[in-house]
């Protein structure tokens, strides 16, 4: 077994050097200090603080030993965190223990749905979520999570259940707002947008918490009517396989799988966006494992379902972190926080956290996203925007479906109309649209014509009726030559059309060629089309000695 490859963490650790041991141990101790309050923030927004700690420290350990990056840091985010929350609160029906269990059951399975992709090399399949689903996800929860975090802000009682019932539920309530409370939550939500402005190295939603608590602890604010978490347990989780119900597997797969799918593509998206600065190479199949393995552990330790993190890997970096014994170091301090702190966190206020999670979802949109995908294509905006509303009307799973079926609607379209183009003879002998190359001309009585996709029965007949077309235009045509150059594969009923089409011209006296094929094209179209043992092979190697040959006779 290549070690280096299956546990890069172990191959960090042979070449390891004494230097690089400040660096990390600043970066830990900074990055567990953010993770301890983040975590809580997080847990809290799933309805399990706990688990948002649980969370944040044995998978930082999987993720240092398994991941193929040296930066990422790993832990429960605002997607996974929402993702139990909308969908798998429900589910318990008010039950806290149910609740924690059907969330490391979610847990486990996304880690071992991950780990069977990653055996399966199934790393592509992060592609299956574009751009613009991407990013009208992303701003459609930013919105789930500021609905859900308004009511916390505001001191008030949650009212509604979808994203817009929530938000006009704290519309007509705002008379009754707990001006405490706000006062808390919105100078957080200022601390750090502000940090994140003009002192990116300096980690905001820590000064934001500490300064929250100890507001509390001086004024006594809780008396005041602030509300605060509570106690918190101290002591660190034990491990046990969460007992869900035959029932409960199978609602919470398709669960699972939007995860496990969100979770890598968050992950290859951050891991891609820090190793093009460092220069590392991520590998798609190896994160795939390692974000199982990391699931897997918190699933088993109690905590929510995780990915990467981009802001708490910028933390890192700005710190200083080498190699991933700054996320280790980074899991023995949230260790630490756990066992002997814990009677601290007590003093956070509830409207603190959700102000942390507010400046989060803040941190989320990024409506420049939105200017681009119209000035590349406006239906690119539109997929973005009808996952947006599909998010924020329906709820994330249905949102996600309604853009991925989106999506993959225009990408039929796509290969169902292709583009195409009748083609000119340039002086030099090649053959261009003469469009963009004006100096290609038409060759009298000949029509070269390209198709720009694969042909298969979903465009076939688009294919016929276009060639029929121009041929009903131009009567003087004697000869069709098929650019195949970007047909690069065929399928049976692609194969019949063609013999149909070459049976057809040729009893109108218009004979068929094809120009620039590949090997694999050309050997179904020859048997789709079944010549005797006295026919000509219509195949050529290039355009050119298709049209020559067509011209001669």
């Amino acid at each position: 077994m290549n070690i280096a490859r299956r546990l890069p963490g172990l191959a960090t650790l042979r070449t390891y050097r004494i230097a690089y041991l400040p660096h990390d141990l600043a970066a830990g101790v900074t990055l567990g200090a953010v993770m301890v309050p983040v975590g809580l923030a997080y847990g809290e927004l799933a309805g399990l603080p706990l688990a948002g700690l649980y969370g944040s420290m044995l998978p930082l350990l999987a993720y240092a030993l398994f991941g193929s990056s040296r930066q990422i840091v790993v832990g429960p985010d605002s997607v996974m965190a929402a993702i139990v929350a909308v969908v798998v609160l429900p589910m318990a029906a008010g039950d806290a223990g149910r609740l924690a269990l059907l969330a490391a059951g979610l847990g486990v399975m996304v880690g071992v749905l991950c780990l069977l992709a990653g055996g399966l090399k199934l790393g592509f399949v992060a592609n299956f979520l574009s751009k613009p689903v991407i990013v009208g996800f992303m701003h459609g929860l930013a919105l789930v999570i500021t609905a859900a975090q308004l009511p916390k802000l505001l001191g008030l009682q949650s009212v509604g259940q979808t994203t817009i019932e929530q938000f006009v539920g704290v519309a007509g309530r705002l008379d009754q707002a707990h001006l405490p409370s706000l006062a808390i939550g919105a100078a957080c939500i200022a601390i750090i947008l502000l940090c994140r402005r003009l002192a990116p190295k300096v980690p905001g939603a820590l000064v934001a918490l500490v300064a929250s608590g100890l507001a509390v602890a001086l004024w006594d604010l809780d008396k005041a009517g602030v509300v605060l978490v509570g106690t918190i347990p101290s002591g660190l989780p034990g491990l046990s396989l969460p007992l869900v119900s035959l029932g409960d597997v199978e609602a919470l797969l398709p669960v699972a799988l939007a995860a496990a799918l969100l979770s890598f593509s968050d992950t290859m998206v951050v891991a891609r966006a820090f190793a093009a600065r460092s220069g590392e190479r991520i590998d798609a199949d190896q994160e795939l494992v390692a974000l199982g393995v990391a699931n897997l552990v918190s699933g088993l330790s109690k905590g929510l379902p995780i990915s990467a993190s981009d802001s708490r890997t910028a933390v890192a970096e700005t710190a200083g972190a080498r190699t991933q014994a700054t996320s280790v170091i980074a899991a023995l301090v949230i260790a630490a926080s756990m066992l002997w702190l814990a009677g601290l966190l007590r003093f956070l206020p509830v409207s603190a956290l959700a102000g942390v999670l507010i400046a989060s979802a803040i941190n989320i949109c990024d409506f420049r996203e939105f200017a681009r995908l119209w000035r590349f294509r406006g239906v690119d905006l539109a997929g973005a925007l009808v996952t947006l509303a599909g998010v924020a009307v329906m709820g994330l799973m249905e949102g996600i479906l309604l853009g991925v079926v989106f999506a993959l609607v225009l990408l039929l379209r796509a290969f169902a109309f292709p583009a195409d183009a009748v083609l000119g003879r340039a002086p030099d002998g090649t053959w261009h649209d003469p469009v963009y190359r004006p100096d290609a001309q038409p060759v009298q009585g000949l029509l070269v014509y390209r198709f720009s996709a694969l042909l298969f029965f979903a465009n076939a007949n688009v294919f016929r009726e276009r060639i029929e077309a121009r041929l009903a235009r131009d009567p003087s045509i004697r000869a069709v030559v098929l650019d195949c150059g970007a047909i690069h594969d065929v399928d049976l009923m692609a194969c019949e059309m063609l013999a149909e089409l070459e049976r057809e011209l040729g009893a109108r006296g218009i004979r068929l060629a094809f120009g620039d094929l590949r090997d694999r094209v050309k050997r179904d179209i020859l048997r789709g089309l079944e010549l005797g043992p006295h026919m000509a092979d219509p195949t050529f190697s290039t355009v050119e000695d298709a049209a020559r040959a067509m011209v001669a006779t």
